[in-house]
């Protein structure tokens, strides 16, 4: 019997953003992810005055129980039904703790949610000048709602086109990229975005990759499972 269940976890995944100069507090720092899923060709274009999903980058590291809590009383008193987590962007040697907010219906409504968070006691970085369309490295924590569906393949019952398939070891940002590289240039469909991350489950950590691809296949799940194992032999 296939069982859904909740954990916790996090992914660390490159994105292209933009710093916004507009429709944000003065003096602020707001980064807009604006190429979603960059492994994947053919993801619909997002409405252009509709956020996906941005960072709110702050003064200081905030916990995440702190912006959980925040992001529930904001929904709560509120009419927005926000998605909002702790996040870290690294662009080169830089580092931005961040609130990662998803759910937004317009831009006019980042200042809004900014307003909300200061009035809670988070207080944002100033504003400063980098250009626009950069990748940065951005690792996410966040809930998952997950179903296994084969084994160690789990579909997330939360997001659609997402699963997960358990790794047998950890992999440093590097030899994940080249592994996957290798992977792409040798599979039969080579059309999906992956990331690398870890799920905290059956009291420890284990290590993972998300794949999104919309009507993915089982055998495509299998394929991708069976070449990231053979490959992480090599170095193991």
């Amino acid at each position: 019997m296939e069982k859904t269940f909740e954990t916790t976890g996090y992914t660390v995944k490159e994105e292209n953003v933009d710093f916004l100069n507009h429709h944000i507090l003065p003096n602020t720092m707001v980064l807009n992810v604006n190429h979603p899923f960059p492994g994947f060709y053919g993801t619909p274009v997002m409405e252009e005055s509709k956020p996906r999903s941005v960072l709110l980058v702050t003064k200081e590291k905030y916990s995440w129980e702190k912006i959980l809590k925040t992001v529930s009383a904001i929904n709560k008193f509120t009419d927005f039904k926000i998605d909002g987590t702790y996040a870290r962007a690294s662009l080169g040697n830089i580092y931005f703790d961040s609130i990662r907010i998803k759910g937004l219906n317009s831009y006019d409504e980042i200042p809004i949610i900014q307003h909300a968070f200061q009035e809670e006691g988070f207080r944002f970085m100033n504003a400063r000048k980098y250009k626009n369309d950069q990748t940065i490295t951005i690792k996410l924590s966040k809930f998952y709602l997950i179903k296994e569906i084969q084994e160690s393949i789990y579909l997330d019952m939360d997001t659609e086109h997402i699963n997960y398939i358990i790794i047998p070891h950890n992999l440093n940002w590097e030899l994940f990229r080249s592994i996957t590289l290798k992977i792409k240039n040798n599979i039969s469909n080579r059309n999906f975005d992956v990331v690398s991350g870890v799920f905290f489950m059956n009291k420890t950590v284990v290590d993972m990759i998300r794949v999104f691809k919309p009507g993915i296949s089982i055998e495509l799940l299998k394929e991708i499972k069976e070449r990231y194992y053979k490959e992480i032999e090599r170095y193991f």
